[in-house]
């Protein structure tokens, strides 16, 4: 097999798997980490995902003058209502769910 032809069916491969994901920036309105789910506004109207058991929950902070993302201790159950996040969705078996947050820590006196 030519390299070319594998860098084409690399890049296919790719592009079919983030052609299924979402990312989503929005202001977190509802978490129940008992139920698994987050609820936000997407394009003006209130939606609710479920959130997979594997989701990879981090929180982004200051590190002097970097921002640097770290995982949270308690996963979904260490996500407030009220914070802003980037949410990245998967479609599974006909549903959207979370597979990845990112929480964005306001800074301190602001």
């Amino acid at each position: 097999m030519s390299t070319r032809a594998l860098y084409a069916i690399t890049i296919a491969a790719f592009t079919a798997a983030s052609a299924t994901a979402e990312t989503y920036a929005e202001k977190l309105t509802a978490v129940d980490a008992d139920k698994k789910t987050i609820t936000f506004a997407v394009e003006g109207k209130e939606r609710t995902f479920k959130v997979d058991a594997k989701t990879d929950v981090q929180m982004q902070v200051r590190s002097g003058k970097r921002l640097v993302v770290v995982p949270v201790k308690d996963g979904l159950k260490g996500v407030k209502a009220g914070r802003e996040a980037t949410v990245t969705t998967e479609k599974k078996d006909g549903d959207e769910v979370v597979t990845k947050i990112v929480v964005l820590v306001p800074e301190s006196g602001k």
